[in-house]
């Protein structure tokens, strides 16, 4: 008696191991890798209503990231003496997609362009998704943004990944 209750309580776990297994994998297959150019200009005529700055910008990506894009930094600090031209910033960051809306959060470091320093301008920030609608609705992820401001444009590629529930692919 004691062998049959045994092995059938193994049978049960290693079945219900496999199907959690599966689970995973297919929630694992609603991620793509997504990597997207994108360049910005700040604007103080066409932003969102109480917004006096922003940057308003194109992306171009694959997996359908291709539109429109909105920043509005929210609040920025000086980083420590030892890094003096350097600002770390927050704020909430839009691509807007002809399928649907992301809306992140962004968190990230620049530098002030100056001319005659090449080396500066420096933009990387770090996106999460808090939202979406259409395509994106449910979606979860992440984008590593990094690139240059120069000559009144912010010049950047962005890499991470989306994750779509399947019930909305």
């Amino acid at each position: 008696m004691r062998k049959v209750i045994i092995c059938t309580a193994v049978a049960v776990m290693v079945e219900l191991s496999g199907s959690t297994a599966e689970a995973q994998e297919a929630l694992a297959a609603t991620c793509k890798e997504v990597h997207a150019d994108l360049v910005e200009v700040q604007s103080t005529t066409q932003c969102k209503p109480g917004h006096p700055v922003c940057f308003l910008g194109e992306v171009d990506g694959n997996h359908g990231l291709r539109g429109a894009t909105y920043f509005r930094g929210e609040q920025g600090a000086l980083f420590p003496p030892s890094a003096p031209t350097f600002r770390s910033y927050v704020g909430s960051f839009e691509y807007t997609t002809a399928s649907g809306t992301l809306t992140m959060r962004e968190m990230g470091l620049t530098e002030p362009p100056v001319a005659t320093n090449p080396e500066s301008g420096v933009v990387n920030a770090f996106q999460r998704i808090v939202s979406g609608t259409g395509e994106f609705e449910g979606a979860t992820g992440y984008l590593f943004v990094s690139g240059f401001n120069r000559n009144q444009r912010v010049v950047t590629t962005a890499h991470g990944e989306i994750c779509v529930p399947k019930t909305v692919q």
